[in-house]
């Protein structure tokens, strides 16, 4: 297996750390050759690198370093000619030192350094790169800059350079075609901190700048033994509506036929307290088996922060007495559901959580995997680049978005997360047809895209990658996995789940019978052999059984103030949301009376 080989000073800088937590985090091997001061002789970096060919990296500082030793350059410039297939310059901040080396290394096609204008800044993702970028070539997004960014001056009429980032139309990503070796350079700001805490407030996206050309760059490189997804896979999510044939802007003979014209799925969030308000007819009507549409749980009542508790008992009643009410109405009408909870408004804490596994969901899917009681420092930079966050009781919560950027489903896809889309009803005040215009921009993106059910793509989300003795080794998210062998002949598969309970774990199942199993540093670690190529094996982790909460009902006055709040619900929904100005009247007075979801 490949390693990332990293040229660093005799005390590793910040930036040197960073880049390998990156590469250990992304499954790449790194190895680490320290720099004397004064340069290292050709001897010393042979002697620790025997043969090649190498994917080197180093900070510009670095390299200006050993620039500024001429001989020590010039060795590692032969080391390079002879030994090096793709090089990374990361961290290029426009010293005259830097530029001096940069300009040598690249035989003049470096100019220079300078900064892009302006305190708002449009990163660009050219779409001849796509080789590099995969599903973000052709695509933007923008930041308001704490600092100005750092790019490069060019030399005009440049073949061999290759831009993969831009900011504000200047070259900040570039590859440079050096004959049998490839140096990428990256010009600031600096390499994130994995470890660095996320919020509400302060996501994920502010560090697309900083991640993507690093991630970029270890994909190019390390293709099938870096993590990657092995499936790209989406799925649109519609709140709140009943089982009818209307449900305020939604018509779902209109879904119905746009999703078989567009070709993309459909799960309903439906909220369990209607349960007995959904025909046998309508059920059969709209959930067809010839459609790609299916249910997963909205909530239990859908009142007011309702998974936003702490009490376990509660919570407990909560998520049992949902699951309840979604087998009457299968039992009743043939609607089948998926064990998937989206909670109320977003909501939860970190109760709700250990209620959902406890109860046996599948998973969650939510516009935030924030738990409102979350601790400062509870989720970080890192927990984002894998399919779920699963930090609460190895439980997985899923992502999902508004349709308002299509870069972060890129984004999504190309960290091998699942695409989510969510909106209401007023989605299709005009129809389908910016949803089709939304679909058609995905499938573009992204030609091999699917639509599985929420249980479908869930259950087989997960990272791999290939080992040097071919296995392959899998993580994976939801504690009942579809692993399927992809490769060509028998394989040798090496999986691991997070799972920090390990006493909560009573056996592992693979298509039935129980298999040995371990735990390494909070992850449960089991081997599972395949016969065939295109073998399917399912995996399920059984808990030890725990005591049930009775999930029964909340009594007749709850009853009828969830009826009350729902059917308030259903005429804004229905009736107010088709006149704007009567509707924007009633909710300044349910916000004053505190009777919506943020209150």
């Amino acid at each position: 297996m490949r390693n990332l080989v990293l040229l660093s000073g005799s005390a590793q800088a910040v930036q040197d750390q960073r880049l390998l937590s990156l590469a250990a985090w992304m499954g790449v091997s790194t190895k680490v050759v320290a720099i004397q001061d004064g340069g290292a002789s050709k001897e010393r970096i042979f002697g620790e690198l025997q043969a090649g060919p190498y994917c080197l990296a180093m900070s510009a500082e670095t390299l200006a370093v050993l620039h500024k030793a001429l001989t020590s350059a010039a060795d590692l410039r032969q080391f390079i000619d002879e030994s090096c297939a793709e090089l990374l310059v990361f961290g290029c901040s426009g010293s005259a030192e830097q530029s001096l080396a940069l300009s040598w290394l690249t035989a003049g096609v470096v100019c220079g350094i300078s900064q892009a204008d302006g305190p708002d800044t449009l990163f660009a993702l050219p779409r001849e790169a796509k080789a590099f970028s995969w599903q973000l070539a052709g695509l933007t997004f923008s930041r308001r800059s704490r600092e100005p960014i750092p790019v490069f001056e060019l030399r005009d009429a440049t073949p061999v350079a290759e831009v993969i980032v831009a900011a504000n139309d200047r070259s900040m990503f570039v590859r440079i075609d050096r004959g049998p070796w490839q140096v990428f350079l990256l010009a600031g700001p600096a390499l994130p901190d994995l470890d660095e805490p996320l919020s509400r407030d302060h996501e994920l996206q502010d560090y697309y700048d900083r991640l993507i050309p690093v991630l970029i760059f270890l994909r190019y490189c390390f293709r099938e033994s870096c993590w990657h997804g092995p499936e790209p896979t989406a799925r649109l999510i519609i709140d709140d509506p009943l089982l009818n044939e209307r449900y305020g802007f939604l018509d779902y003979s209109v879904l119905l036929e746009s999703m078989q014209r567009s070709n993309y799925g459909t799960s309903i969030a439906f909220i369990p307290w209607n349960y007995w308000r959904t025909s046998r007819r309508a059920a059969a009507r709209v959930l067809s088996e010839s459609a790609n549409l299916s249910i997963c749980i909205h909530g239990c009542d859908h009142t007011n922060k309702e998974f936003e508790a702490q009490a376990p008992a509660l919570l407990g009643r909560r998520a049992g007495l949902a699951l309840q009410r979604m087998e009457s109405q299968r039992k009743r009408t043939g609607a089948g559901f998926e064990q998937v909870m989206v909670f109320p408004q977003g909501r939860f804490s970190t109760a709700a959580i250990a209620a959902l596994r406890a109860n046996n969901y599948l998973a969650a899917v939510n516009t935030t995997c924030f738990p409102t009681n979350i601790g400062p420092d509870d989720l970080k930079v890192g927990d984002f680049l894998r399919p779920a966050v699963t930090q609460y009781n190895g439980f997985p919560v899923f992502q999902r978005r508004y349709p308002r950027r299509l870069f972060d489903f890129a984004f999504d896809l190309f960290l091998g997360r699942p695409a989510l889309l969510v909106e209401h009803h007023e989605y299709f005040r005009n129809g389908c047809t910016t949803l089709a215009e939304l679909v058609a921009e995905l499938h573009k993106m992204e030609p091999a895209l699917s639509w599985p059910t929420l249980t479908a793509q869930l259950s087989r989300s997960c990272l791999r990658r290939s080992l040097s003795n071919g296995s392959v080794e899998v993580q994976f998210f939801t504690r009942r996995f579809q692993l399927t062998n992809r490769e060509m002949s028998p394989g040798r598969f090496l999986l691991s789940k997070h799972e920090p309970d390990s006493a909560a774990i009573q056996r592992v199942l693979v298509d039935g019978t129980s298999i040995p199993f371990s735990f390494e540093k909070g992850f449960l670690k089991i081997e599972v052999q395949t016969d065939d190529p295109g073998q399917v094996r399912n995996i399920e982790i059984v808990d030890r059984e725990q005591p049930q909460q009775h999930a029964s009902g909340f009594g007749i006055v709850h009853n009828t103030a969830v009826l009350l709040r729902r059917g308030l619900s259903e005429f804004r929904d229905n009736t107010l949301a088709r006149h704007s100005g009567v509707l924007k009247v009633a909710q300044r007075v349910a916000r004053r009376l505190k009777v919506t979801g943020d209150a």
